[in-house]
């Protein structure tokens, strides 16, 4: 039995877009992605992917560095997400203020990222090259006695996502993970929650 006979009748253009199979497998729009903290003047790696948990605000993984047999996952598109706030920070009057701007600027300026697929590496490519595409956006404005003394700010790495061509695969049981390199440790006013996402396909069992 072919797909299209399966799923018939539906418009043949569809045929790529089914969401049964006779052949067992299904391909899906799907997402990995994996946090990791950067402890401030102390981190210069972190690895991601490689732990499962504590919950799905912190990853999707549900083994370290590998995906259960038989699914498989096409990554198309990777994205960087700093887990900064919205924040109010006092200037201490002239000069410039630290802040949740100046701290994405110093983890992007320095920092590199790697992709390990099996015993292959994909990389290094700079921080600031992995847009993280949709964010929260505003704007914020100060004002009253206390304005001259204080500034509102957010960041992220914004631009369009980065359509990675070729694609990279991670077949089922195939160890992977993601680290981020700095020479240095980097001084930041706090810790700073770094979120790694793949934009893709997923290929899984059908139901």
């Amino acid at each position: 039995m072919d797909i299209t006979a399966l799923n018939n009748p539906i418009p043949s253009e569809w045929t790529q877009y089914v969401t049964q199979s006779p052949v067992s497998l299904e391909v899906i729009p799907d997402q990995l992605y994996s946090t990791a903290l950067y402890t401030s003047a102390a981190t210069t790696q972190l690895t991601f992917f490689s732990t499962t948990g504590p919950d799905l605000s912190f990853t999707n993984m549900t083994q370290p560095g590998f995906l259960p047999n038989p699914q498989s996952f096409l990554i198309q598109a990777p994205r960087l997400f700093f887990r900064s706030v919205f924040r109010t920070d006092l200037t201490g009057g002239a000069g410039t203020p630290t802040s949740a701007y100046e701290d994405i600027i110093a983890l992007l300026n320095t920092g590199r990222m790697v992709i390990t697929i099996g015993t292959k590496t994909y990389g290094p490519w700079r921080l600031w090259t992995m847009p993280a595409g949709s964010f929260a956006k505003g704007v914020a404005s100060a004002a009253g006695a206390a304005a001259a003394n204080t500034v509102s700010n957010y960041a992220q790495v914004d631009g369009p996502l980065w359509g990675m061509f070729p694609h990279l695969m991670i077949s089922p049981l195939q160890n992977f993970q993601v680290d981020m390199f700095w020479p240095a440790a980097v001084t930041l006013t706090g810790n700073l929650n770094i979120e790694v996402l793949f934009d893709g396909q997923r290929a899984r069992a059908v139901q």
